[in-house]
């Protein structure tokens, strides 16, 4: 990824502090960038499960996905990913409720 496509997901996403060795920390994990590429066009506020079933269904290409495939991404999301990504300010996790919210600091548009 190069400076200026990570200077426009910094504008994009409301976290315009983060460095770009913070960004390629962020998006080592191939779970935080498909949860990003799924979130980033989202306006309202995605459901933990659904957006586990998405990621599960990118991970086997469109393949069958079982309940345990979905169960893993999620509990992966809600212990590391989702959590790393709200701790730098990139999106937006109510662990309590279990809904993630892209960009909570992006200007409306």
């Amino acid at each position: 990824m190069s400076q200026s496509q990570i200077e426009g997901i910094r504008t994009d996403a409301g976290a315009a502090g983060l460095s770009t060795s913070d960004w390629y920390r962020l998006l080592a994990a191939s779970r935080r960038r498909v949860a990003l590429d799924i979130l980033v066009d989202r306006t309202a506020p995605v459901d933990l499960e659904d957006l586990a079933g998405a990621i599960a269904a990118r991970e086997t290409n469109g393949g069958e996905v079982d309940e345990s495939l979905v169960e893993e991404v999620a509990l992966t999301l809600h212990h590391v990913h989702l959590p790393m990504l709200a701790d730098s300010g990139v999106i937006d996790y109510d662990l309590a409720v279990t809904l993630v919210e892209s960009c909570p600091r992006c200007p409306d548009s």
